[in-house]
């Protein structure tokens, strides 16, 4: 299996979350096909803290739209359903939806990496600097 990061590499990849458990071997495939530029299992502190870990090394943040099933604040700080955020290259974004679709994974669009801004539902939460 290829080396992945678990970090964010590059503004403007697309962030999907994954639910399914069953993923792993087609998230590799993913991998193998250099479609994914890095996979990030959620933290028991829930996707915003796994995000900003994400953000850290490269000093880059996020712009997501949480999922309405939730209440903002579970969706961000509690355990949920997904089981891990992946990014994907911006030009490899059909690819790896048609790719994951073909094999019966559902995956959410979560929103993208930006220069440094962590936002959500069009709020800013101020810059990874801060964190």
């Amino acid at each position: 299996m290829k080396e992945l990061r678990n970090h964010f590499e590059s503004k403007g990849d697309t962030l999907y979350l994954v639910s399914d458990t069953n993923a792993i071997e087609f998230l590799n495939g993913s991998i193998e096909n250099d479609f994914i530029s890095c996979l990030r299992q959620i933290s028991s502190n829930g996707i915003f803290n796994t995000l900003v870990e994400c953000c850290k090394p490269n000093k880059l943040g996020f712009d997501i739209t949480t999922d309405s099933e939730y209440e903002e604040e579970d969706f961000l700080y509690d355990e949920t359903k997904y089981k891990a955020i992946v990014a994907v290259k911006e030009d490899q974004e059909e690819d790896f939806a048609n790719y994951m679709f073909n094999q019966g994974i559902d995956i959410i669009l979560l929103g993208h990496v930006t220069k440094g801004e962590l936002r959500v539902d069009d709020e800013s939460y101020g810059f990874i600097s801060k964190y």
